[in-house]
């Protein structure tokens, strides 16, 4: 495939084919796995108690309130339960179809930068098949659609900026998505786009830009679209909606850590570079192409600074905050596979001119023996869990595959088929969906309450509320539909309080437990030993009845 290949093709062809490839990458196969804990439970379980109590507009959990995020998203999964039903296919489909739509999303903005469909493809293409995409577009988060939109709003402003005829329409359309994002995941779906816009424009020194009637109109349209939700939270519940929505979801997590040990300088910057796996090293050149742009002053700097400007508008944002989570940093990923697209482009068109791409050349071979180290280790270490991998053939299919890909790309490489090379990285994202595939009965009981919960269904079907670990009581909830109590000693609760007991002291869990004869739990191994130590010299008699995936359900009975 040579440049001209990719010049001489329709928009609608390229587009359609970065689709077909989207999908086998980002829906495919979805149902293959239950929803896991704990957070695709989470959502999908908000979207089902909204249906049954009827409440479109305030997010549900445990049968209350909650605001962890704005409605939007659990509408969308509303729908789709009442499409699909409550299958883990319907459950993943907007991130899926969002994913899809980013990819074709990031074309158009490659195209409107740099006017190359081949390095618009390309962008696409390393978008689509990056690990982080992957994860986020096949898991039940509101990230890839906040990202997306996100995605969309910058590149709206993009068009408007290139394609003067169409400023007026593009701006407001702009104000208008970043309101759409706001009512998925709140504030920062205004702050990343103006952001973005503001260092760019200041770049260009060209705010007058913003100067117009589409400006205000798009100000008024997004405080229309966001404003009334807000309004209408506030009005509903005071002050609760307020301190829960502003300051624990939004404030909270800039002041202190949800996950401490990411709590660290380098942790987005580290992610910015492995989440675009198999192509990181794509970044070698990549980094070496946007030096010589701004060092001999070429024509596409300015583009380049745009992209720049995109991630370091994500980056300002999220780097002080204390809470630190990969989704956090993802709606930089877009922007990121552009600038990997443009290098990988830069090289083929050194190659068509007769010019040794060397740099990039050393980063395919290294590629090559990255991946064999990885199927090396990949070896080495499922041998390290026998009571989890209990077959390993598929694991040295999978390392054989990655093995035979990388003595392909080094050869393609040393054959100087390039364009044939990169399509080869494709096949590690394959074989890593392959894999899962392969591995799906060994790595659901450990990731998903289902199996557990299966069993203990058959087990009892009383309405008694049930003991649970923190970690599995959303599972717990979503594949029982029965109360819910946690254990956690010692524990500090939920981010966003859920209105069920937390039970963080021996005394609450014995006062829990003496509110009924028999007490039915679902709880990883700690938690088990927590029970029996709090319960060795009190009148209880414990069964452990089963134990599926690093979970046992017990059955405590008071004896006296």
């Amino acid at each position: 495939m040579e440049t001209d290949w990719f010049e001489g093709k329709q928009h609608a062809v390229l587009i359609s084919l970065l689709v077909v490839i989207s999908y086998v990458f980002l829906m495919f196969g979805n149902n293959i796995v239950s929803l896991t804990h704990p957070d695709e439970v989470f959502y999908i379980q908000c979207a089902k108690e909204m249906t049954a109590h009827r409440s479109w507009l305030t997010p549900m959990i445990f049968d209350g309130a909650h605001f962890e995020k704005p409605f939007l998203p659990f509408v969308l999964f509303v729908a789709a339960i009442k499409v699909f039903g409550i299958t883990p296919f319907g459950a993943r489909f907007w991130p899926a179809l969002f994913g899809i739509i980013g990819i074709a999303t990031v074309y158009w903005i490659a195209w409107t930068l740099f006017m190359r469909k081949r390095l618009a493809f390309l962008s696409g293409v390393v978008l689509s098949s990056s690990f982080i995409y992957l994860a986020l577009a096949r898991a039940v988060l509101t990230d890839m659609i906040f990202s997306v939109l996100v995605t969309i709003a910058i590149g709206c402003f993009c068009f408007a900026y290139h394609y003067r005829k169409y400023k007026n329409a593009y701006i407001m359309l702009c104000f208008v998505v970043a309101a759409v994002a706001v009512l998925t995941k709140g504030l920062l779906g205004v702050l990343f786009p103006a952001a973005t816009v503001l260092m760019f424009l200041i770049y260009k020194r060209d705010l007058a830009f913003l100067k117009s009637r589409a400006t205000l109109w798009g100000v008024l349209l997004f405080f229309a679209i966001a404003l009334p939700w807000h309004v209408l939270m506030y009005v509903r519940h005071g002050a609760w909606f307020l301190h829960e929505y502003f300051y624990n979801v939004h404030w909270r997590r800039v002041m202190q850590s949800e996950h401490a040990r990411l709590d660290n300088w380098y942790f987005y910057i580290m992610l910015m570079f492995v989440g675009v796996m198999p192509w990181f090293l794509i970044w070698v050149p990549a980094v070496r192409s946007i030096y010589t742009q701004f060092k001999k002053k070429l024509a596409s700097r300015d583009r380049l600074f745009f992209l720049f400007a995109w991630i370091l508008a994500i980056y300002i944002f999220v780097q002080p905050a204390h809470s630190k989570l990969a989704s956090y940093i993802f709606p930089a990923f877009p922007a990121i596979a552009i600038i990997l697209g443009y290098a990988l482009n830069g090289a083929l068109e050194q190659a068509q001119k007769g010019e040794e791409p060397y740099l990039f050349k050393i980063c395919a071979y290294a590629i090559s023996v990255f991946l064999i180290g990885v199927a090396a280790g990949g070896i080495i270490a499922a041998k390290q869990y026998p009571l989890i991998i209990l077959d390993l053939k598929p694991i040295y299919v999978s390392a054989g595959v990655l093995v035979i890909i990388a003595l392909v790309i080094a050869l393609f490489n040393y054959r100087k088929m390039y364009i044939q090379m990169i399509f080869m990285y494709l096949g590690v994202t394959l074989t890593l969906l392959g894999s899962a595939y392969f591995n799906r009965s060994y790595i659901e009981p450990w990731v998903s309450c289902k199996p557990i919960c299966d069993v203990f269904n058959d087990m009892d079907d009383s309405k008694t509320p049930v003991l649970t670990s923190k970690f599995y009581v959303r599972g717990a909830r979503f594949y029982t539909d029965r109360p819910m109590a946690v254990i956690d000693i010692n524990g500090k609760g939920f981010w966003s309080p859920h209105p069920i007991p937390f039970l963080n002291e021996e005394k609450m869990v014995l006062d829990f437990l003496n509110e009924r004869p028999v007490t039915w739990a679902i709880l990883k191994e700690s938690n088990v030993k927590d029970v029996r130590r709090i319960l060795k010299n009190q009148p209880y008699r414990i069964t452990e009845l089963d134990g599926i995936g690093g979970k046992y359900i017990l059955k405590i009975e008071k004896t006296g």
